[in-house]
């Protein structure tokens, strides 16, 4: 059943089987792929039942199986022979090729339609009237317009005249040219305008002729506005660098050994006493500064930041060209350059003043601590915390004379543990005392405590807030026992 009974060059040629091959072949077991068989069998057999032949006669597009076992894709029409005494002659030529244009050509316009719609450049094209024959989605998007109802309508619909007038103008010069041409040119966008950078060419006919003109424009306005923020920024940080207290620059180092500063503030004049240029110009204006420990300090820490690239920290002295001596701070984050360029951009800061108050602070401690030693004194420290609570800082001694024990294991504690030594009857006045000065208040208080050693004292206490920072407070306590009027300790 379905045996072929004849077969011609060209059907050689599309299907790869000669006709000593296939004459006498089934057509179910030959050019019909597998996946076709049954429906073609079935077709085949109500044919012969019923006489049906709505299948014959028409052109159909049907795959057929190729004898490499590939398949094509082809175009056959079946008609009966002698009204069917001698079977059916098919007619068949192969549309794989037509249709693998056909969709390669899909493609390739789904392709160019996938980019007209989500790009995000305004795209029109105009005929040589300038009447609209093409806008993508970003032009309906950003004039909100559809596109249906701008084909056939010029640019006086869109924009406002004189943008209008303006952007005809260029649209003609392009067709005169037969040119393009890219313009910077505001579009308007809701209540502002925005700028664009627009590129025009023409749309030529297969003789070269000019038939339209197609513009694509990119909307510019964010990045003009970062230039514009970056220059702003700029400033800013001039005018920040400008008003800091120390030096602010960058060193490099390259390869070649070669050392200089590529930037310098304008607080090198405070710290040394030199002008910004002179110190591009010569890094030794500033380096020879430096005496010989000092210099060995900075170069043994360079050199062990540029290995590990870990922060450079620095403090030491310079001698000013005044004769001067300063004491000088400074740290730098290092960074290696692609070229293998080390660079340290940080700070130097003039520390003379502070170190100075250090000094005379650490002195003045000193003093207090041997002045209070020979009155029988407790001297301490401490800062109010956000809690309510209050932190131990400093302490003289370790207090065993008024407490009647070591204070010094108490630690952050110091201010709790004194509590729990004061008297019961004494507890009230105590807590407000505390209260009053952790509220930023100077007090005084007489109390008595039972010491770790069940002793009762009777002790005077002073807090001062510091003016710079109240909530830290510098205090003494005295044992005053026996007190005048008082009753006797037990």
């Amino acid at each position: 059943m379905g045996l072929i009974t004849d077969w011609n060059p060209a059907a050689e040629r599309m299907f790869g089987w000669t006709r000593a091959e296939i004459v006498g072949q089934p057509v179910a077991d030959t050019i019909v792929p597998p996946q076709m068989r049954a429906a073609f069998l079935v077709t085949f057999t109500r044919h012969l039942v019923t006489g049906d032949t709505s299948s014959l006669g028409r052109r159909l597009e049907l795959p057929a199986r190729h004898r490499d076992g590939h398949e094509l894709l082809i175009e056959i029409t079946i008609d009966l022979v002698n009204n069917g005494a001698d079977g059916f002659c098919a007619f068949a030529h192969d549309s794989t090729g037509r249709r693998e244009a056909e969709q390669a050509l899909w493609e390739s316009n789904s392709l160019v339609q996938a980019i007209l719609d989500h790009t995000t450049a305004v795209i029109s094209a105009k005929d040589p009237d300038g009447k609209y024959l093409f806008v993508n989605r970003e032009f309906e998007r950003r004039f909100q317009v559809a596109a249906g109802e701008l084909v056939g309508r010029t640019q006086a619909d869109v924009l406002p005249a004189a943008l209008a007038a303006v952007s005809q103008e260029r649209d003609e010069q392009v067709l005169r040219s037969a040119t393009a041409s890219t313009n910077l040119e505001e579009l308007p966008a809701g209540d502002e305008l925005q700028q664009y950078i627009v590129t025009r060419f023409p749309l030529l006919d297969p003789s070269g002729v000019p038939r339209g003109v197609c513009s694509i424009s990119i909307d510019d306005t964010a990045r003009r506005r970062s230039a514009e923020a970056l220059r702003r920024s700029e400033e800013r940080f001039e005018r920040i660098v400008s008003n800091m207290p120390g030096m602010v620059s960058r060193f490099e180092f390259a390869p070649n050994g070669a050392m200089a500063f590529s930037y310098v503030s304008d607080g090198c004049r405070e710290v040394f006493g030199v002008e910004p240029e002179a110190v591009l110009a010569d890094a030794t204006v500033i380096t020879s500064l430096f005496g010989p420990e000092e210099t060995k300090s900075i170069v043994d820490s360079m050199r062990a930041s540029a290995i590990s690239l870990e922060h450079w920290r620095w403090e030491g002295h310079a001698t000013l060209p005044t004769g001067e001596r300063r004491y000088l701070q400074g740290t730098c984050r290092p960074e290696r350059l692609p070229d293998g360029t080390l660079v340290w951009d940080g700070l130097l800061l003039d520390r003379t003043r502070e170190k100075r108050a250090e000094r005379d602070s650490a002195r003045a401690r000193r003093d207090l601590h041997q002045l209070i030693s020979s009155l029988r004194g407790y001297a301490f420290t401490v800062k109010a915390q956000p809690d309510g609570s209050v932190r131990g800082v400093y302490s003289s001694a370790d207090g065993s004379e008024i407490f009647g024990g070591p204070m010094t294991s108490h630690g952050d504690s110091l201010a709790a543990a004194i509590a729990a030594l004061v008297h019961p009857e004494d507890q009230p006045k105590y807590a407000a005392f505390w209260a009053s000065t952790r509220a930023g208040q100077p007090g005084d208080l007489t109390c008595r405590i039972i010491g770790y050693d069940g002793v009762q004292r009777w002790v005077f206490i002073r807090l001062r807030p510091r003016p710079e920072d109240p909530t830290t407070l510098d205090g003494v306590c005295c044992d005053l026992t026996p007190l005048p009027g008082s009753p006797a300790t037990s």
